[in-house]
């Protein structure tokens, strides 16, 4: 059964009053920061982008960033008809059991932890929503009067992804006749249109919609320097299998192997260790023993699960810059370097200008700099 995402988003928040999908919040735009935690989510196979008109050219690039994203796709004025032309558009594409987590564009507060949670509780319960209570006293006004006080401990807020499979979407569509009755709010409302019962299940407040201009004020966000080295030795018999990788890039031209558990990359190995650092945790070996004899050798899952443990404690963690020094007489660094530094920018969702790798053979005065091995040493700002 696949996983698939719906991210609904329009070109004009009528509340908010503006685009709000392409403003930075959380140090980037809010959208890529939405689509980055079902990107980095293992168990989601496919995303599904609905947008407005005026978003559809600008929002081409996503798919270079996030390659989870098949379709994207014109949405409507309501959430009812974007969804709707979502449906429409995929109904013929997938199995009618497919997995469906609607979500809001403008949701970028979503763990990944949370959603992998609840995609498990998917597998029991076929139609889902998250909620967390109301915080504040809630009264009903009619005419400038308060007509009711209504009691907040039974009253929760809806949040989104909200999870049914296709062919109750589909059902759902074919039976409402919005003519003679409201456009549905949520999917909770649509699919009791065909008396679905939903099981509702509690999430973290932080999973909220930005809906105002206001919620765009940032607070302020704490910003930290760290520092972490890692190196290799290379091994005295060159094993084809086991070629030099930096930055998830493999050396080719280096007849070197490297003598690591896993894949030695020492590019990634420091970046993990700087990151972990930054937040007080263990090192990359608490990350990488048990994976390593379970013989997952590739670093890029190490970062996978650094992230979940980061984020997990640290939701608003961001990295805004990474350096990288690298010493070593060889490989050569120059043919890879964009290579490398494009494919680090993918890996950390960041922009290429936001990544800096220099090399250097320390004017032979080191063992690094006389064959013998890589040294890696990076510097990562974030924020919290």
């Amino acid at each position: 059964m696949k996983n698939i995402a719906i991210i609904l988003g329009w070109w004009v928040s009528q509340r908010c009053g503006f685009d709000k999908l392409f403003i930075e919040k959380y140090g980037k735009p809010v959208i890529f920061k939405t689509l980055e935690i079902f990107q980095k989510s293992e168990k989601i196979d496919e995303i599904i982008l609905v947008l407005g008109e005026k978003n559809l050219e600008k929002s081409k690039i996503l798919k270079n960033y996030f390659p989870k994203v098949k379709h994207i796709i014109l949405g409507g004025k309501e959430r009812f008809f974007s969804l709707k032309n979502a449906i429409e558009f995929v109904k013929d594409l997938w199995e009618d059991n497919s997995r469906i987590l609607v979500h809001n564009g403008a949701n970028p507060k979503l763990s990944i932890t949370e959603l992998e949670e609840w995609i498990e509780l998917a597998k029991k319960e076929k139609n889902i929503l998250f909620w967390f209570f109301a915080k504040d006293s809630i009264k009903e006004v009619i005419d400038e009067k308060i007509v009711q006080n209504l009691n907040r401990d039974k009253i929760f807020c809806a949040q989104t992804p909200q999870i049914s499979d296709l062919e109750t979407f589909v059902k759902a569509f074919k039976k409402i006749d919005i003519k003679n009755t409201s456009i549905p709010r949520d999917e909770g409302e649509l699919l009791s249109v065909i008396e679905e019962k939903f099981h509702i299940f509690e999430c973290s407040d932080q999973n909220k919609k930005i809906t105002f201009a206001h919620d765009f004020s940032e607070k302020k966000q704490i910003p930290r320097i760290w520092i972490w080295e890692d190196s290799h030795r290379f091994s005295e018999v060159f094993d084809e299998e086991k070629r030099v990788i930096l930055g998830w890039i493999k050396v080719w031209d280096c007849k070197k192997s490297l003598l690591a558990n896993s894949d030695g990359d020492v590019i990634l190995h420091s970046l993990i260790n700087a990151l972990l650092a930054s937040i007080g945790w263990k090192t990359l070996a608490h990350v990488a023993d048990s994976m390593c004899k379970e013989w997952i050798t590739d670093s890029c899952e190490y970062l996978k699960e650094t992230f979940k443990v980061i984020l997990k404690e640290y939701p608003d963690f961001e990295i805004q810059n990474v350096s990288f020094s690298l010493e070593c007489k060889t490989p050569k660094i120059s043919p890879i370097h964009d290579a490398v530094q494009e494919n680090i920018a993918k890996l950390l969702y960041l922009k290429k200008g936001q990544i800096w790798l220099n090399y250097h053979t320390g004017e032979n005065l080191s063992d690094y700099g006389k064959w013998l091995g890589i040294k890696c040493l990076c510097n990562v700002l974030i924020t919290l």
